[in-house]
């Protein structure tokens, strides 16, 4: 895990978080620590936890920022290819809730906005198709200016 994960990863107080399993969010370090390690794998055990199927749960902002520094360090292509579908999940994600403003959903795509040009440069590399196209997808959920995602379509090889 590199430097800026871990400081993201600290930063969030984990314990008043309550996952979406009704714990504790506390119990997702250990996963995220590991997933967020170069192997990747254990980024899909937070399905159920961060979200349940498409619907976003409290530790879903708290994720998403810990996978975005993550993703600015990444080296490896596997690695990057699980953190995009990580991120694809949450800014795919919905919620039930009456403020979009102040929602789960709305923290995870600004976020996601925050840190679009790492998104956009994985378009651009696009090592594989699935890379490309998971990371063109999350844009397209979260960018706002249409003009900028016209330009990034049809950049990347192999899509």
């Amino acid at each position: 895990m590199g430097i800026l994960a871990q400081f993201e990863l600290r930063r969030h107080e984990w314990r008043n978080i309550t996952c979406g399993c009704g714990k504790s969010a506390d119990h997702l370090l250990g996963w995220l620590e590991s997933g967020i390690g170069e192997n990747g794998i254990a980024l899909r055990a937070l399905d159920g936890h961060a979200f349940i199927e498409s619907n976003l749960q409290p530790p879903a902002p708290a994720v998403t920022a810990v996978a975005m520094a993550a993703l600015s360090e990444a080296q490896s292509t596997e690695y990057r290819k699980q953190l995009l579908w990580l991120l694809l999940s949450l800014a795919a994600g919905e919620e039930d809730g009456d403020s979009v403003e102040s929602s789960i959903y709305w923290k995870c795509h600004e976020l996601i906005r925050d840190g679009l040009w790492l998104i956009y440069g994985e378009v651009v590399k696009a090592e594989g198709a699935v890379i490309g196209q998971y990371a063109l997808e999350i844009a397209e959920i979260v960018e706002w200016d249409e003009a900028r995602l016209g330009m990034y379509r049809g950049t990347g090889k192999g899509f």
